[in-house]
């Protein structure tokens, strides 16, 4: 709850020191006077606008403090507590704000410096303003949502739903994923395939190219080949070198069979060295001959063949084509070819990985969509019983014609998310026949800030800022609806601190605390406003004064006793 607050120097207060009790206090005072002045200052020492008109005329600086005790488990103290803005035992925190002529403005957090969007943040928890000028949860479409959840108490329920969105996504962006690149392969199969249809037709072989200029090379020199082959056959056949061998191999074989020889032993040296002249020249004709075939082979392998040559060149020039039209050696063609085989095979086979993940996709869809209808389910019997609650709230705040609904548009799961397949509104019919519309739109200012208050209202268990605030919420009405609007602002009280800005005796009269405003004049020359806490008679005379207006009459203290007899 607020329990301090502290204004200097700000637009027409000069100086405020403010005590603030527990459930519901109302603030009066004449138009003009004031009033709207606090709730800006308390704006502005939660993140609100910093503007230099905010500094009173003649002082060179506004400073506003405010002070809440929160719970322990309180959102604006735990974030306090994880930024190191608290120690672990405390459980009062003070804002205050600095803004001078010559400098930016400066927010602190119990003494910490601290951002404005952080005490915006933090004053979103803290403070809750219902005016014309300020939104809240209940104005804001995007919010209805949180709004109606926190009201079912669904958070159980919302936390399976998040974990199965969390899960749908990741397959989903795994899809995504492997079809991308589906849709890049595409090309690069109907590429692959266009490859080896040319390699099929070409059927290159290992280092076969190599092999065919070398062949080629041949080719070409193949007359003069021939001719070095001719004149060598000729030569040895013109040579009288094997004649010489054979009739000295005819002399060794006669002298081997002489008499004297037949019956000398093996190991005489005469017969030694005979036997081995004997093998030289036998040797020696063998290699002749050998040679003589092998220039006669020669001459056949390099036999001139014209067709045998273009056919060469024409399989060189395809490889070596193929090579050039694929970026590779033309050696290289036979690894390309199975290499790209491989390939393709791999890409087919990719079918199996799509129609994995989408199968994977498929489950996890399945189960989000039953846990998001069980949430649809419990949103739609909560939504029906806060329409029914709200609808008993309309009639005394003098909307007896008006109806209220929560609106739950399904959503396909493409444009759902981890808070389910639900967009909730909450939208009011005005008038009978009227359409229904958002309520923000379709409702008139006080019109709307009772739909507030009756939803308010209805929504109290429902968690909400520290302090209510609202800014003439009875702006229209009197009599008995005045006096429903204040017991409606006195049943909020019992489970959150509320101030109201009113103009009405029978919502100031439910107060438990009444602050006056008013605004004087001093010295002729400057204008300052000034807030007092009324008890006792003070405060039955501001209530009899709201009553009869300029003068006080006994018949008005009479009534504002009886109304404030009746608030007790």
């Amino acid at each position: 709850m607020l329990i301090a607050f502290s204004v200097r120097d700000f637009v027409l207060i000069d100086a405020l020191d403010l005590d603030v009790c527990r459930g519901f206090t109302s603030v009066t005072g004449e138009t003009g006077a004031g009033k709207s002045i606090m709730l800006d200052a308390l704006r502005f020492v939660l993140g609100g606008k910093a503007d230099k008109r905010f500094i009173r005329h003649g002082a060179e600086r506004t400073s506003v403090s405010a002070s809440f005790e929160l719970e322990a488990d309180h959102p604006a103290r735990l974030e306090l507590l994880e930024r190191g803005l608290l120690s672990d035992d405390e459980t009062l925190v003070t804002f205050r704000r600095l803004l001078s002529q010559s400098g930016p403005s400066r927010i602190y957090a119990n003494d910490q410096i601290v951002s404005a969007d952080l005490a915006t943040q933090l004053g979103k928890d803290l403070v809750e303003i219902h005016g014309q000028h300020d939104g809240s949860a209940l104005l804001n479409p995007k919010l209805h949502g949180d709004v109606l959840d926190e009201f079912a108490q669904a958070c159980p329920l919302l936390k399976s739903v998040a974990e199965s969105y969390r899960l749908w996504a990741e397959a989903r962006d795994r899809v995504e994923e492997v079809e991308a690149r589906q849709n890049s392969q595409d090309a690069e199969i109907a590429q692959l395939e266009h490859m080896l249809e040319e390699l099929d037709r070409l059927s290159p072989g290992e280092e076969e190219a190599s092999r065919l200029a070398l062949e080629r090379a041949m080719l070409l020199n193949s007359q003069k080949l021939i001719e070095c082959m001719t004149d060598a056959d000729e030569a040895l056949r013109k040579s009288d070198g094997a004649s010489a061998f054979g009739l000295a191999a005819r002399h060794l074989d006669r002298a081997m069979r002489l008499p004297e020889l037949a019956e000398a032993p093996e190991d005489n040296p005469q017969l030694v060295a005979l036997k081995s002249a004997q093998d030289a020249v036998e040797r020696a004709l063998i290699e002749i001959n050998e040679a003589s075939i092998a220039v006669e082979s020669s001459m056949t392998a390099f036999d001139h063949d014209p067709d045998t040559l273009e056919q060469v060149e024409q399989r060189l020039f395809s490889l070596r084509a193929a090579a050039r039209k694929f970026d590779v050696d033309p050696d290289g063609l036979a690894a390309l070819h199975l290499e790209a085989r491989s390939k393709l095979s791999e890409l087919e086979a990719f079918d199996d990985v799509i129609a994995s993940a989408r199968k994977a996709m498929a489950e996890v869809e399945k189960v989000y969509c039953e846990r998001a209808d069980k949430l649809s389910a419990l949103r739609k019997s909560s939504g029906e019983q806060l329409s029914s609650l709200v609808l008993k709230e309309l009639a005394p705040l003098k909307l007896e014609h008006a109806k209220f609904r929560v609106r739950i548009d399904h959503l396909e799961i493409e444009k759902a998310g981890p808070n389910g397949q639900d967009r909730v509104l909450f939208e009011v019919q005005t008038n009978p026949g009227a359409p229904f519309g958002p309520l923000n739109q379709i409702a008139s200012g006080g019109e709307l800030a009772r739909f507030t208050l009756a939803l308010r209202v209805c929504l109290a268990h429902v968690h909400s800022a520290t302090l209510l605030v609202f800014d003439e919420v009875d702006q229209g009405v009197g009599g008995a609806v005045a006096a429903a609007v204040g017991e409606r602002l006195g049943r909020l009280a019992d489970m959150r601190q509320v101030m109201a800005i009113t103009h009405s005796p029978q919502v100031a009269a439910s107060g438990h605390q009444h602050w006056h405003v008013t605004k004087r004049v001093d010295d002729g020359e400057r204008t300052v406003s000034q807030l007092n806490e009324l008890k006792g008679e003070a405060r039955l005379e501001e209530v009899a004064r709201m009553l009869s207006g300029s003068e006080i009459t006994n018949e008005a203290r009479a009534a504002a006793d009886r109304l404030m007899a009746e608030t007790v």
